[in-house]
């Protein structure tokens, strides 16, 4: 389909466009929407300065067009799919998504210049956060249930400081 066709789907679609096709994935599950819900929080109380998201359209690489679970930008934004680069991206990985949240999207968000990458991964209580070193990813943080807190700084906008216990208390 074309980028025409695809933007002409009903407003209650909601898809990310990739190599010519819409890709509809299901509504996020309760624990997907309350992990990516305290981690939001976390996000904007220590970035007051950016502007915390979730559910924006990102434009990528090759026409690509990507619906991040949520994205942090230096400043507001005025189109749908705008090529403003987040300052970070975040995927909370579910079954369904799990191999687009861990294998296509790290490449499509590298190339698209976005700068930090956090994958939240509910399967193992984890999170990471990646650097964007231009031409790949770069560790910056590896949290899981053997350690549990520590901070990762997203530019000159602040440091944030992570906490896994409070990230999956509600589960």
């Amino acid at each position: 389909m074309s980028f025409e066709e695809f933007e002409a789907l009903p407003e209650d679609v909601v898809a990310e466009y990739v190599d010519g096709c819409a890709v509809v994935s299901p509504p996020p599950d309760l624990e997907h929407q309350v992990v990516g819900g305290c981690l939001f929080v976390v996000l904007r109380a220590a970035l007051p300065d950016a502007v915390t998201c979730h559910g924006i359209g990102l434009r990528t690489v090759r026409d690509g067009h990507r619906i991040p679970d949520i994205a942090v930008l230096a400043g507001p934004r005025e189109a749908v799919w705008s090529g403003q680069v987040p300052l970070l991206v975040v995927e909370v990985t579910s079954p369904a998504t799990r191999p687009e949240d861990l294998f296509r999207k790290p490449v499509e968000y590298q190339a698209a210049g976005v700068p930090q990458y956090w994958i939240v991964d509910r399967r193992h209580r984890a999170l990471t956060v990646l650097g964007n070193n231009g031409s790949g990813w770069d560790l910056v943080l590896d949290l899981d249930p053997e350690r549990p807190t520590g901070e990762a700084t997203v530019g000159e906008h602040g440091v944030v400081r992570l906490d896994l216990g409070e990230l999956f208390a509600d589960l």
